[in-house]
């Protein structure tokens, strides 16, 4: 037997390490990435809330091209670009909304004539001028126009909504026309007139042509310019109550 110390055994190699995993793609060129579609604008933008004037602002529109009784508080919200319930924030109901607008809108018309009177220096027929024409001017430039309209429409339907109109408004107008006319009677300017009477007549065809121009004048193509009308009746007037030694 061959000796046990010399017996050669066998030794089996190392084992080799296992390869690394090559990725197929490691080495291929890259390509280059595609840019994302931009995304089409939203039709209106959702603001997460707005003043209480910009409600005020988007019911006035809203009613003067639609009707009060077909507007409801979900299309103001989506005029105004906010949720039906940033809404109910301010206002509990589309009548709130149209007291705000009277409130907001129409009887800081009233301050800026009332403080026109108090700041002149002219003739009593320079003022009612100017007190005319700013009024008119006024309700455009707020973009208010059809606010008397819808108080004249939904007056039955809200008398309390008439009355406040009456007293914030009409009234004051008429109030401070009349002043005017007394002054200028009383510096002999205009004759020995009906303060009352003469105020109704000058005012109500500008009330009447505003009312026309906020609903039938897109119809009426007969119908007056608003601007130029208040120009002829006021020409009118001031000629009828000028007293002998101012005409």
């Amino acid at each position: 037997m061959p000796d046990a110390d010399r017996t050669l055994h066998a030794v089996e190699p190392d084992a080799e390490a296992p390869a690394p995993a090559v990725d197929p793609a490691a080495d291929a060129p890259s390509k280059p990435s595609t840019p994302p579609k931009p995304e089409k604008p939203p039709r209106f933008r959702r603001r997460k809330g707005a003043r209480p004037e910009e409600l005020i602002s988007a019911a006035v529109a809203l009613f003067a091209e639609q009707g009060f009784a077909a507007t409801n508080l979900k299309d103001v919200a989506k005029r105004a670009g906010v949720s039906k319930g940033t809404v109910y924030l301010y206002f509990r109901s589309k009548e709130d909304l149209l007291r705000a607008a009277v409130r907001t809108s129409v009887v800081p018309i009233v301050d800026v004539v009332d403080e026109l009177e108090v700041d002149a220096d002219g003739t009593a027929s320079e003022l009612l001028g100017t007190l005319l024409r700013r009024w008119v001017a006024e309700f455009d430039e707020r973009g208010v126009a059809g606010v008397p309209k819808l108080v004249m429409a939904e007056a039955n339907n809200f008398p309390e909504l008439a009355e406040d109109y009456v007293s914030s408004v009409l009234s004051r107008v008429r109030r401070l026309v009349a002043r005017v006319l007394k002054r200028g009677v009383r510096d002999g300017e205009f004759a020995s007139i009906d303060v009352r009477e003469a105020t109704h007549l000058l005012l109500a065809p500008v009330f009447w042509a505003q009312l026309h121009g906020a609903s039938l004048a897109p119809f009426d193509d007969g119908g007056p310019d608003l601007a130029d009308f208040v120009e002829s009746h006021l020409a009118y007037f001031l000629r009828s109550v000028a007293s002998k030694e101012t005409r």
